[in-house]
């Protein structure tokens, strides 16, 4: 009689365990990420984050490593992160400021006229950088929640860019249309901070 009184009261207790598990494994926050909750900042260009209308966390990747065996091939993880661009979408303001700083960024990492243009851009591009190795930047990704609050930052280390888009005129176009540009990326490593 003791014996089926303990197996069964562990059985309860199994059970219930099994159920806690369960009911814990809900997240605390169920709410959805919004594609348009974030501020984009970076340490060179003001302007262009300004005029921000779309940006990507770029996605990574390790690759594989195969394994040769007589009967199969099997594959290992690699050993190596590999991480793909950072992409930015962004209006162009009737100046061209937001186009042009990033135009001037790429004439201070190689500059077609002279070196003494190419040292004046780098230390004009440089004067809000505090550290860091020359021509790069960083930036910093603010993902916001349904509130509008900062729940998480994502640091880029190391930017640089390696593409800015066309800026195209069309007569075709109405007045009210608004031109865009795209800028493209790469940079280090990323860091995801809790806020």
């Amino acid at each position: 009689m003791i014996f089926e009184r303990d197996l069964l009261g562990g059985l309860f207790f199994y059970g219930l365990n099994n159920t806690m598990t369960a009911i814990t494994r809900i997240p605390q926050n169920t709410n959805y990420l919004q594609p348009t909750k974030y501020l984009l900042t970076f340490d060179r260009i003001g302007s262009t984050q300004y005029f921000c209308q779309a940006v990507n966390i770029p996605g990574v990747n390790i690759g594989q490593a195969p394994i040769n065996l007589p009967s199969a091939d099997i594959y290992a993880p690699g050993n190596k992160i590999m991480y793909n661009q950072l992409n930015i979408d962004f209006a162009v303001d009737e100046k061209l400021d937001s186009w042009r700083q990033l135009y001037d960024w790429f004439r201070s990492i190689a500059a077609p006229e002279s070196f003494s243009e190419r040292k004046r851009l780098t230390d004009v591009q440089n004067q809000y950088r505090t550290g860091g190795p020359r021509n790069y930047g960083d930036a910093t990704l603010t993902v916001l929640n349904n509130l509008n609050n900062p729940s998480i930052r994502v640091k880029f280390v190391n930017v640089f860019p390696i593409s800015l888009s066309d800026i195209q005129f069309d007569t075709k176009m109405t007045a009210d249309d608004i031109v865009y540009s795209t800028a493209t990326f790469v940079f280090d490593y990323h860091i995801f901070e809790s806020i």
